[in-house]
């Protein structure tokens, strides 16, 4: 009995090993990713790139500013710097997002931007590919289910287009 146990995994080793000699360098093919940070608006998930995310807290408390639009939320103090908060939710058309979540404070922007969104899902990294826009709104494109190489996101969600959401605002 022990000889034919030793017998049959000889016979599976044998064939592991031949499997791993067979595959060539050229089989294996280095895949570029993109990270996002996918959060929740609604019912909706949207990535925001990661290369454009300074930060992420929990919302703290706006100050409302008055004849805002009811996109701008209001403007808080981040790390001693005053930033303009904008509604994600609102500017997507998804109605006012919740007063509790996260703000993502942004990169780069002058003047000081962050968003308010109603939860960070994680963080997704998905195969790089050209950017497609889906109309004249600020979505480049959407990522199906099962995309994510970390498997951290199982939702798909779409790709926010942040110079075009920003410039909406900024003008």
């Amino acid at each position: 009995m022990r000889a034919a146990l030793e017998a049959q995994r000889d016979t599976l080793l044998d064939a592991r090993a031949a499997a791993l000699a067979a595959r060539s360098p050229e089989a294996e093919r280095t895949v570029a990713t993109e990270g996002f940070l996918v959060c929740a608006c609604g019912s909706e998930r949207v990535g925001l790139p990661l290369t454009a995310v300074a930060g992420v807290t929990p919302l703290p408390p706006c100050t409302a500013l008055p004849g805002a639009p009811t996109t701008l939320r209001g403007i808080c103090a981040m790390s001693g710097t005053i930033v303009s908060v904008l509604d994600l939710s609102a500017c997507l058309g998804l109605g006012t997002g919740a007063e509790d979540g996260h703000l993502v404070r942004l990169r780069a922007q002058e003047p000081a931007m962050a968003l308010a969104v109603e939860r960070v899902v994680g963080i997704a990294r998905i195969e790089a590919r050209p950017a497609d826009s889906l109309g004249d709104g600020p979505l480049l494109g959407y990522v199906p289910p099962g995309s994510d190489r970390t498997g951290d996101v199982r939702d798909g969600f779409s790709i926010l287009d942040l110079p075009a959401l920003l410039a909406r605002f900024l003008t």
